[in-house]
């Protein structure tokens, strides 16, 4: 009877060994925000709550400021298991899934408004895309418009011709779209942008005016070309792998927290970066127009580049169709009533 006993005893305390009640998982996030930026503080102040809605089961880490390295450095920490994921901007998700940059295309849209109306429509598409990859998101956070910033106005395409553009690594689509605009696109991580333009590596950038004020570009710049070049989104990409160690139960609680965090994101981003763009022309940028008569070929030629590298698979035409085809519903009037 003793025997069966501590046979019993046994049993159940192996159990316990392997079961998960209270066990910590620790999410670890990197991404190139600087530390005291609204960005981290709005998700520290996120996972703060995941971790008291979780009796601290799930608790995130985050590295800032690019100390974990750029967008390559990162992801391929990413499948090592290093990190668990990232905060990364348009134009390096396509190392994630080839369609996940599709609404930062070079000069598709006009207006935010455009932006918007697409979105609504094809949003979940690029998400559920994402998630069949391996990557947990929780949504996309607009940052609204890039523009042209230059040390020398930019008016007319002969005032292109040869320019140092820096593009960020693993932009197909944006490097192309350059190229075709007879720009000399400067391949560089985040990083190094502005040793590049105190060397004269680089001469232009294409950035939202928020990223140039953050990142103290715009002290090394001139000009701003009034002319929306592409729209620029982010979103948290964690790998799926480590998202599904969580109990079913908090999955759910940090879905429902970051995506709150990440719609407060999208809400507020192009207000703030409508208001970036009015300190940088406070602190002495000057905006010039671009040449009207030259901003349709501009769109012509760049169109022309996006659908050659539709045509060599580096995205999904048929998504692109789609959007231009929302755009020009939008812009005939035709989604009047139905947004």
């Amino acid at each position: 009877m003793r025997f069966q006993l501590n046979m019993r005893l046994l049993v159940v305390l192996a159990g316990l060994l392997v079961m998960p009640v209270g066990h910590t998982q620790t999410l670890k996030i990197a991404t190139i925000a600087p530390e005291g930026s609204s960005w981290m503080k709005d998700m520290r102040a996120g996972a703060k709550a995941i971790e008291e809605n979780t009796d601290g089961r799930v608790r995130f880490k985050f590295y800032g400021g690019g100390v974990q390295g750029n967008d390559k450095q990162v992801q391929r920490k990413m499948r090592t298991g290093q990190l668990h994921g990232g905060a990364f901007t348009s134009g390096a998700m396509n190392k994630f899934q080839k369609d996940a940059d599709l609404f930062s295309m070079p000069m598709v849209f006009d207006t935010v408004e455009e932006v918007r109306y697409v979105r609504k429509a094809m949003d979940m598409d690029i998400r559920q895309r994402l998630e069949d990859a391996g990557y947990v998101n929780f949504g996309f956070a607009g940052a609204g418009f890039a523009f042209m910033m230059s040390n020398r106005p930019l008016v007319t395409l002969a005032d292109l011709k040869g320019r140092k553009v820096w593009i960020p690594e693993g932009d197909p689509i944006g490097f192309a779209a350059l190229q075709s605009l007879g720009v000399a696109p400067v391949i560089m991580p985040v990083t190094d942008v502005m040793t590049g333009l105190q060397t004269d590596l680089l001469d232009s950038v294409t950035v939202p005016p928020v990223g140039a004020l953050v990142f103290q570009w715009h002290t090394q710049l001139k000009y701003v070309t009034e002319l929306p070049i592409a729209y620029v989104y982010a979103a948290l990409l964690i790998d799926k792998r480590a998202f599904s160690k969580l109990s079913q139960e908090d999955q759910q609680v940090v879905r429902e927290v970051m995506e709150g965090t990440y719609r407060k994101f999208d809400q507020n981003g192009v207000r703030e970066n409508d208001q970036a763009l009015q300190a940088l022309l406070g602190n002495g940028l000057q905006m010039v127009m671009p040449d009207t008569s030259e901003v349709s070929e501009w769109r012509s030629i760049v169109n022309a580049s996006h659908r050659q590298q539709a045509g060599e698979g580096t995205f999904d035409i048929e998504l692109l169709n789609r959007m231009q085809g929302l755009v020009q519903t939008y812009r005939s009037g035709a989604a009047v009533g139905s947004e």
